[in-house]
């Protein structure tokens, strides 16, 4: 396989990740009785999110690093996208449960992100 049709095999994978967690999120927004199981609905709503906003933001943050990198795309830019995004999809997962929980501040917030950043900085160094 040459490069771009390994790059828009990732990228299928991962709209296809998108679409299908974002329906089954909806589905279960509106269908589902969080007050028989609540257990099992925060962590089905929680996994069908981060899903669909890591995956989300992974192809937009693609398109900017093309624009970016003059449509000359690889694919450790590909995986770097993938990683920065998790991390921030696990922010704002975060960042709600704490909000939910009557926890959130925005000292413990700014401290989340800080702590993220650190840990993507590590993975960088690592890369490199």
């Amino acid at each position: 396989m040459n490069k771009s049709s390994t790059i828009k095999a990732y990228l299928l994978t991962l709209f296809i990740i998108f679409l299908t967690s974002l329906l089954s999120m909806i589905l279960l927004f509106y269908y589902m009785d969080p007050e028989s199981n609540l257990s099992v609905a925060i962590a089905t709503i929680t996994t069908a999110s981060f899903l669909s906003l890591s995956s989300l933001f992974t192809l937009v943050i693609y398109f900017f690093k093309r624009i970016y990198y003059r449509w000359e795309m690889f694919i450790s830019n590909l995986n770097s996208s993938l990683r920065q995004w998790i991390l921030l999809a696990w922010y704002i997962l975060w960042v709600i449960t704490f909000y939910s929980v009557w926890v959130y501040n925005l000292k413990t917030a700014i401290l989340l992100l800080i702590s993220l950043i650190f840990i993507e900085l590590i993975f960088q160094s690592m890369t490199d």
